[in-house]
């Protein structure tokens, strides 16, 4: 396991960067109050980010094309775009399989640019590793609507759905809930996937709020790399908890990392460990349901979805995206079993009238397409 660093809010750990060292601070300079605050405004779901209509639809011949990466919540993605398409009226996108890998997806990219469709949807790739095939993609003069890509329009993403601000967002919800359940003397990991660049801006955000808001938590930081989820990402965690046991709280950047834990915590014994993370895929929130899993970030990934085939539209028939697509902002929602519906199969949604609402929305786009 890569063990990137391990702190405590206020100083560093032993040199071997395996372990928590102790606080300088103490328990009673933790501000509960603002952490609380901080969760109970994120209970509720944030805006819905479209607020006007589409006035005409994609023209004969026009297309839309998906990049699909290889994790779970990028096949959800796929279902759901399907779901979109249909309730818009439009063709189906072309799907076009990436990978794990950075070739994979430079090859995708590369096959897309040579079908030239009406715009691009993007999954969350590290733009370190393929921003110059991006910009080539967009230079040919395709408008590429991101979801969870670090980027905007500089870096050639029109339409940075669930950018930046969600993942800010997102590490200071999940830092404020660890607070609020541990208190202010919390040992907290923070597991994180070094290849999403995701990762990096909810991992500083967590730690900048974790630092003001209990300066005498403990925390870890663990990288678990993106090609272990599902397979051996479980075992990984166990090992990790198991040379830690002082640990309260398990966090995670991207809780699909989770996928198959919670059988195998039991089976360890591990049960006083609080786990929670963000963007929970439906395996995650059937985990939660049976008790596995705390707590979550829900990312709404229906109206992320239709969110993003909305402002592909936008971008490739000339009408102005919404000020929530300018900003990448998809509706977020720190949720607990209370919270899910029976069926969790398609994910979360903070707005489960969202396809009546987009509905309405594409009405005319459906009449003029």
């Amino acid at each position: 396991m890569a063990v990137a660093a391990c702190l405590t809010v206020t100083s560093c750990a032993a040199a071997d960067g395996d372990g928590t060292s102790g606080s300088q601070a103490s328990k009673g300079d933790a501000n509960l109050a603002a952490a609380k605050e901080v969760v109970e405004t994120y209970s509720k779901p944030t805006r819905f980010p479209v607020d006007q209509p589409l006035t005409r639809g994609l023209a004969p011949g026009q297309r839309i094309a998906f990049m699909q990466c290889a994790s779970p919540f990028c096949a959800l993605l796929a279902q759901l775009y399907g779901t979109g398409t249909k309730t818009m009226g439009t063709v189906p996108v072309d799907t076009v399989k990436g990978g794990h890998s950075a070739d994979g997806v430079q090859t995708a990219l590369s096959s897309i640019t040579a079908d030239d469709p009406a715009a691009l949807l993007l999954p969350a790739v590290n733009l370190g590793s393929v921003g110059a095939s991006i910009r080539r993609v967009n230079q040919a003069g395709i408008p590429i609507v991101g979801a969870g890509v670090m980027g905007g329009p500089k870096q050639g993403i029109d339409a940075p759905i669930n950018g930046p601000i969600n993942y800010e967002r997102q590490g200071t919800i999940l830092a404020d809930w660890a607070i609020v359940t541990a208190g202010g003397d919390a040992n907290i990991v923070w597991y994180r996937n070094p290849e999403l660049d995701f990762t990096k801006v909810s991992t500083e955000a967590f730690t900048t709020e974790l630092k003001k808001n209990c300066p005498g938590c403990g925390v870890r930081y663990v990288d678990i790399p993106l090609s272990t989820i599902g397979t051996t990402a479980p075992s990984r965690v166990v090992s990790d908890l198991q040379a830690h046991p002082d640990t309260d709280i398990a966090l995670f950047s991207s809780l699909e990392t989770a996928t198959g834990l919670p059988p195998a915590l039991r089976s360890a014994g591990i049960t006083e460990v609080k786990i929670a993370g963000s963007a929970p895929v439906p395996a995650n929130l059937q985990d939660m349901k049976n008790g596995g899993i705390d707590a979550a970030v829900g990312l709404d990934a229906g109206v992320l979805a239709f969110t993003q085939l909305d402002a592909a539209v936008r971008l490739a028939t000339d009408q102005p995206l919404t000020d929530a697509q300018k900003s990448g902002e998809v509706p977020l929602q720190l949720i607990t079993k209370e919270d899910l519906p029976d069926d969790v199969s398609k994910g979360f949604s903070a707005y489960p009238d969202f396809v009546q609402r987009f509905s309405e929305l594409w009405a005319k786009a459906r009449k003029a397409g």
